[in-house]
């Protein structure tokens, strides 16, 4: 199972920190910056509304007061509101009166007459505060003039004072006596915007670390789960199907851990099952006695049980050549067209194989190949020996049948003369004991392979030894042949008589095949758990390639010997049948022109 790669990241809990306090800030922000400059303004326009009512009013006094003296009076007794400065203009725009000040702290009383002096003319060069007239142009003096009430936001002169704010109307109609200019400067508005605006600042501040605390608690509260979650789900991913613990909230993160969990569970029981099913198949597989090979679409081995790797002997040094030649002959059958036809018998060295493939189909096609092979090399040469056996019981019977049937005619026609009648009788005879040797034989070979229960007891092999010595020492010295039994010791549990008739069969091939002057030899060697007979000659020896050949039935090395001399081949044959029921194994071990030896190795219990 895949595990993707987590990347270093900002964890949810901190998004959605982060988020939050962003969208606080930019509310805070916004709702401050919209307030202060809705405020500013609302405020500005107040005042301005304020000094235009102040100016209507005061022109309205000064209209109802015939003479101009009357009006400087009246103004001396007016009380205007603070920071504000009044200008008396005539319709020429000159300065006639100048009462109040900006400044909060000057005399609201003081009233400065300035008769006929021009527009701005009392500066004369000299420095001074800027007053109302300074923002008061011919065009505004002109719009005035025309009857209007105006109010003004008037700009900084030359850059460098502050603003003002001004209200201007006219002193009658038809004919204007003169104008009426209020004045007031922005800055306590603008001191108590500054005000507004650290007091939201604070307060946005405050808000923000409020807001802060808050939502990061939110936060962890809100993802908590979601890493329990997905920690769970990382450890299912694992393999680890535990139930996740600690969300316990109804909402839609409470169902999703429930609905990991029931995944889970549904996952650990799909997977219990997958492995049940894999075991049993796995099982199945491995127990076929069959090799069962499983190819990949481009031809390599995806799987191979035990009996497969025995097949193309995957422990031995020269695997690497036969099992190229099976893998070869598996991806040669994988590209046929005609996949429902795919079987064929191969042979490989000694080995015949019969192979039946089909393919693994999905749905987007054809996924690999699965392969079984049979050794039909056993079967094969059972069905040749049973066939080599009945053609050679076939034919040991017929010879001497045939030769007894051939004498008894010529003896009962009288072809042969009477005096010679008693030469062929001896023969007749002795292939009638040949036949009846040869079913003693396969009696005794049928007799073994039932499994017949031998009738072991304790054999003294110092006795066992001396007994062979005596039996073929006198043929040995017709032979010409010496004979060497080793002194025999300990005991060994079988069954005696059958014990004799193997050394008996190995010892008269021995000397019917070691030339006269050498020597055949008999001894033994006692281990812990077993006892090993040998029976070396010096004689020609067994080539090669018949060793594996030399216990089968029917069997001989040299042919062209006549069946006098060598024998029917069943001798070694019940040699094997014998020590096997005994549980023990006999090997060969031979050099041409060097002799043969026979090891037999039996348990001692």
């Amino acid at each position: 199972m895949m595990i993707m790669r987590r990347h270093h990241s900002w964890s949810i809990s901190i998004k959605l920190w982060f988020a939050m306090t962003l969208l606080i800030l930019a509310v805070l922000g916004g709702l401050g910056f919209t307030l202060t400059w809705l405020f500013g303004d609302f405020y500005l326009q107040q005042k301005l509304n304020s000094l235009r009512s102040e100016a209507v009013e005061i022109s309205a006094q000064l209209a109802s007061v015939p003479n101009w003296s009357g009006r400087l009076n009246l103004l001396e007794s007016l009380k205007l509101t603070s920071g504000t400065q009044l200008v008396l203009l005539d319709p020429q725009g000159n300065i006639i009166v100048l009462a109040g000040s900006i400044s909060q702290k000057g005399s609201q009383n003081t009233i400065e007459w300035y008769p006929r002096s021009l527009l701005g003319g009392s500066l004369n060069g000299l420095s001074r505060d800027l007053r109302p007239s300074d923002f008061f142009t011919e065009d505004y003096l002109a719009q005035v003039l025309s009857g209007q009430t105006i109010s003004i936001k008037a700009l900084p002169i030359n850059g460098g004072a502050q603003a003002m704010l001004l209200a201007a109307t006219p002193v009658g109609l038809n004919p204007v006596k003169g104008v009426v200019l209020l004045g007031s400067s922005p800055i306590p508005i603008q001191e108590s915007i500054a005000t507004f605006r650290r007091l939201i600042l604070y307060a946005s501040l405050i808000a923000v670390f409020l807001a802060t605390v808050v939502s990061l608690i939110f936060a962890q509260h809100v993802t908590r789960p979601l890493g329990l979650m997905q920690r769970g789900a990382s450890r299912m991913a694992k393999g680890d199907f535990l139930p996740i613990q600690g969300v316990t909230s109804k909402d839609e993160i409470g169902e999703l851990a429930e609905a990991l969990n029931w995944m889970g569970e549904s996952l650990k029981n799909h997977m219990a099952w997958l492995s049940q099913e894999k075991n049993l198949l796995q099982g199945i597989v491995e127990s076929i006695s069959d090799a069962v090979v499983m190819l990949s679409i481009d031809g390599s081995i995806l799987y191979a049980n035990d009996s497969a790797k025995a097949l193309w002997q995957e422990n031995e040094i020269v695997v690497q050549e036969r099992k190229t030649q099976i893998v070869t002959i598996l991806q040669a059958m994988a590209v046929r067209e005609n996949q429902s036809e795919n079987f064929e018998v191969v042979t490989i060295g000694i080995q015949v194989l019969q192979i039946v493939m089909a393919p693994m189909s999905e749905n987007e096609g054809i996924r690999g190949h699965v392969a079984v092979l049979r050794d039909v090399t056993a079967s094969l040469r059972a069905e040749k020996n049973r066939r080599e056996f009945l053609a050679s019981v076939t034919h040991e019977l017929r010879t001497p049948l045939h030769l007894i049937q051939g004498y008894l005619e010529a003896i009962q026609d009288e072809v042969i003369p009477k005096d010679q009648s008693e030469e062929y009788i001896d023969l007749v005879l002795e292939e009638a004991k040949r036949l009846a040797r040869l079913v003693q034989e396969l009696q005794e070979i049928n007799w073994l392979e039932r499994g017949q229960v031998m009738q072991p007891t304790a054999i003294n092999m110092e006795n066992f030894m001396l007994e062979l010595d005596h039996r073929f020492q006198g043929r040995a010295q017709e032979l010409g042949v010496k004979l060497e039994v080793s002194k025999g010791f300990g005991e060994l549990y079988a069954d005696q008589d059958r014990i004799l008739q193997v050394f008996i069969n190995l010892l008269d091939n021995a000397l019917s095949h070691t030339p006269s002057g050498k020597t055949v030899r008999v001894f033994m060697l006692e281990e812990q758990n077993e006892m090993r007979l040998v029976v070396q000659d010096e004689g020609e020896g067994i080539p090669k390639e018949a060793l594996p050949y030399i216990f089968d039935r029917f069997f001989r090395v040299n042919k062209a010997r006549t069946r006098k001399d060598g024998g029917m081949g069943l001798g070694l044959a019940i040699v094997r049948q014998i020590v096997e029921a005994h549980g023990g194994n006999v090997r060969v071990e031979s050099d041409m022109g060097r002799g043969t030896a026979f090891w037999i190795s039996l348990p001692r219990l």
